[in-house]
């Protein structure tokens, strides 16, 4: 009978090491698997975050860089339209240069006899303007003139309108000599002092313009018949 116990003893001692060792070795197993998993679920997570960012970001740059590559393209197609189309003019314009008179680029293309227009009250066209920069130095400035009533007018490079110059009621003009220049002359102010020095293109202008000074002085350009 004390065999049977002591034997008894020992086969529960062996079952209870048996389940010892199994829950030991199932422990063993269950850390062993959380390590790898504690290792991987934050790469893993990383991983697909990244994968996520990179792309939402392909998307939204996909979405914008459509937009702005049509818009650069309806631009540059609108551009070259525009380019066409100065072009297409400039073509015509060169055609008609090249068909006028070579006459109207000399400025005295008829020395000889000119046909003057006496009885102007109004004249415009582009005239050079002496400026003094300093004691004995001048400037000559190329400028479009205009007469409006009794007033000299000059509309100088990209201004959109005119700018009182001189106010001819009662002034005299006069041709004079100016260095190598020619076709020049002077308006002086009713009190006399000198006032603006000017220079014609051609002597029908040079002529012309002269006229149409002294008409308007005279304010020949208040009544019906400038004759």
């Amino acid at each position: 009978q004390l065999k049977a116990e002591v034997a008894k003893e020992v086969a529960n001692a062996r079952r209870k090491q048996h389940l010892s060792s199994l829950q030991y070795y199932c422990a063993l197993n269950a850390l062993q698997y959380r390590k790898r998993v504690a290792m991987m679920e934050p790469m893993l997570g990383y991983t697909q975050g990244q994968i996520n960012f990179f792309k939402k970001g392909a998307e939204m740059f996909s979405k914008r860089m459509d937009s702005f590559l049509s818009s650069v393209s309806d631009m540059v197609q609108s551009i070259q339209g525009e380019l066409d189309v100065e072009a297409e003019k400039m073509r015509v314009s060169q055609q008609d240069l090249i068909a006028v008179n070579e006459s109207v680029y000399t400025p005295d293309s008829d020395v000889t006899s000119p046909v003057i227009n006496r009885n102007l009250i109004q004249k415009a066209g582009y005239l050079n303007l002496r400026n003094k920069t300093g004691l004995v130095t001048t400037t000559w400035e190329r400028l479009y003139f205009f007469t409006q009533g009794g007033n000299l007018m000059c509309q100088p490079r990209g201004a959109v309108a005119g700018g009182l110059i001189q106010d001819l009621d009662n002034c005299s003009v006069m041709a004079v000599d100016c260095e190598d220049r020619r076709y020049c002359f002077q308006i002086t102010t009713p009190t006399g002092k000198a006032g603006i020095t000017l220079q014609a293109e051609s002597k029908k202008e040079y002529e012309e313009w002269i006229c149409a000074i002294n008409n308007i002085s005279r304010q020949i350009y208040l009544t019906d018949n400038p004759e």
